[in-house]
């Protein structure tokens, strides 16, 4: 049995898992897979969820630097005047 990962930098991997032509081994080669899987996902999401911190502080700093130029006070929203209704 055969996949293929693939990742959202174009990057791919290959991988595969001998079965025999029956319903037990292919379940099992299935489990193995997704075992595999899960295995080069969760170490993707490591890096991803260490690069992203980094990314999140110079985030909020720029933030804050925005939020101190944006003090100025801010107008209200002009609404439509409210519909008048007949009295009959």
């Amino acid at each position: 049995m055969f996949a293929e990962l693939r990742f959202r930098d174009g990057q791919r991997e290959k991988l595969s898992v001998k079965v025999e032509p029956d319903l037990s081994s292919l379940i099992s080669g299935v489990e193995e897979l997704r075992s595999t899987v899960k295995i080069l996902l969760s170490g993707l999401v490591e890096r991803e969820r260490a690069g992203a911190g980094e990314e999140e502080e110079e985030e909020e700093e720029e933030e804050e630097e925005s939020d101190e130029v944006d003090k100025e006070p801010q107008k209200p929203r002009l609404q439509p005047p409210a519909k008048k209704s007949k009295n009959t």
